[in-house]
């Protein structure tokens, strides 16, 4: 019994002493730098995305369904003859029921559906062209254009580093002017920002990121088009701006 009870101690002594090892190191000293910088740079939108209605009557609701369908093949046949992808299609919504216009006593359009389809332009040079097609075609409830980037993932990084490199000017700086030794970094963090324990506020962009992060900024080329008459296209691509916020902890001491 009393080599039992040995052998307990030991055992608890032993995962006493594992779970001190396994203990996290404390980040956040007594002692740090917290600096934050943001980062913006603009680019060309590359792509643009709009949306048409088409609509199908008919005696039967298949038959209308069949004849919204053929108004939609006319009309990316067209745009597809242009050289937009077929891949650029896409069908956004579907309503289907009984036509409330449809006249009394007739059964020729007693049945009406609607098809909303969404094209995603590549090629802005076409946008022009494409516009007049779906205005030809009486596509109905064409929707505004949006202009957005095909990948954001190169301009977000450009502005991620120019965001760094103004953390590292600003250490450099403090760390010259108050005698300051940076050791290591303690936290990277981007916006959102988690809470810092000292710190029980709200988060910095709360949860509107990322959408404060990738506007389209209004631009307005008036001035060029009275600058260049000879311009042929009426539709002009915005800028996109890509911004980011980023945070470094750095652990300090005073400079021997």
């Amino acid at each position: 019994m009393k080599n039992l009870s040995i052998a307990l101690a030991i055992l608890l002594l032993a995962v006493c002493l594992s779970a001190q090892e396994t203990k996290p190191t404390i980040l956040f000293p007594d002692h740090h730098l917290v600096l934050e910088a943001s980062g913006k740079v603009f680019v060309q939108a590359d792509q643009a995305v709009f949306s048409f209605d088409t609509r199908g009557f008919g005696p039967s609701l298949r038959e209308a369904v069949r004849r919204a369908k053929d108004n939609v093949a006319l009309i990316c046949g067209e745009l597809s003859a242009l050289g937009i992808d077929p891949k650029s299609f896409a069908t956004a919504s579907f309503a289907s029921g009984k036509n409330p216009d449809s006249f009394f006593l007739t059964d020729k359009k007693d049945y009406s559906a609607s098809i909303t389809t969404t094209v995603t332009l590549r090629d802005l040079s076409k946008l022009d062209e494409a516009i007049l097609i779906l205005t030809d075609k009486k596509a109905e409830n064409l929707s505004g254009v949006q202009f957005s980037m095909t990948d954001l993932s190169p301009a977000r990084q450009q502005a991620r580093e120019i965001a760094l490199n103004r953390i590292a000017e600003q250490r450099d700086t403090i760390s010259r002017i108050l005698g300051v030794k940076v050791t290591d970094v303690q936290l990277i963090d981007e916006a959102p920002f988690e809470n810092l324990p000292w710190n029980t506020g709200n988060h910095y962009y709360g949860g509107n990121y990322p959408s404060p992060m990738n506007t389209v900024s209004a631009y307005d080329k008036m001035a060029d088009m009275e600058a260049a008459p000879s311009l042929k296209s009426a539709f002009f691509s915005p800028e996109i701006t890509v911004k980011t916020q980023v945070r470094v902890v750095y652990r300090i001491g005073v400079k021997e």
